[in-house]
């Protein structure tokens, strides 16, 4: 009798042991490390955009000259508009695509080298050149953001591919939500980001169980990032299933079973 309660007690520490915990699926709890600004809140910190290859822009040209407004009236007014809408299809067609060489073409501008640059710095190429062309500066204002965010959800999640947000920006959180949400055997102390920078690729970690994650500047995405969440050991190990008191019971109930059984048999 002593051992059956020594198996059964042992077996019940296995059992519990291989569970999965609420703090292995909260997200966002308290941390001390969690920085504040002079305000009380959160700041906002986000990498400065790069723009890669396949990447597609947005491009809009604010202006009263007459002029100006002819130099749009014919083929740039279907290439790139202020507000886009639609899938990738109706991007491609209205917005301006960086070639495999790091390379835009604009109607009447020209090509130019955008790879590896921030926003502003196209920004300002652009608006150069315009000026050129106008013969007058400030008779438009040229503005250049990105069409969309590309981005690829893998793994444990409940939608996973590829998605597309027609936003300037994204954070992690709410790329989960709009991909139906960790799965209960997600890791989500261990998310990974692969980066794509123009010297190369960059592994990141990050854990969505600590608030502290909204100071990190790879909180909000960037086009092209791939997120890779791993499952749990649990379920790695065929473990972890029994979250709820109906599993709990039946596995207790089986486990005991059988241990009663065998030593029945043994005694025999």
């Amino acid at each position: 009798m002593k051992i059956s309660h020594i198996s059964v007690t042992l077996f019940i520490l296995l059992f519990f042991n291989s569970c999965i915990g609420i703090k292995d699926l909260k997200y966002l709890q308290p941390s001390e490390d969690l920085q504040l600004n002079e305000y009380g809140l959160i700041p906002v910190v986000y990498e400065n955009y790069r723009i890669k290859k396949d990447d597609i822009l947005a491009m809009t040209l604010i202006t009263t000259d007459q002029n100006a407004a002819k130099f749009l009236a014919s083929e740039n007014t279907t290439r790139f508009k202020g507000g886009i809408t639609g899938n990738d299809n109706s991007l491609r067609m209205t917005g301006l695509i960086v070639d495999p060489n790091g390379y835009i073409s604009i109607y009447g501008l020209g090509e130019f080298y955008v790879y590896g640059l921030t926003l502003r710095e196209v920004t300002e190429l652009v608006q150069n050149k315009l000026n050129e062309v106008l013969y007058n500066e400030g008779k438009a204002e040229v503005r250049m953001n990105l069409g969309a965010i590309r981005y690829y959800m893998i793994g444990e999640i409940g939608a996973p591919g590829e998605k597309l947000e027609q936003s300037n920006r994204v954070d992690l959180l709410q790329a989960i939500a709009k991909s139906g949400d960790l799965t209960r055997f997600a890791d989500r102390r261990h998310i990974r980001i692969i980066r794509e920078y123009p010297e190369g690729k960059k592994n990141i970690v990050l854990d969505v169980t600590r608030e502290d994650i909204m100071n990190s500047p790879y909180f909000y995405l960037q086009s092209g990032d791939q997120i890779i969440i791993d499952p749990l050991k649990e379920k790695i190990s065929g473990l972890g299933g029994g979250t709820t008191i109906g599993d709990v019971t039946q596995f207790l109930s089986v486990g005991i079973q059988a241990i009663t059984t065998y030593l029945f048999f043994k005694t025999l």
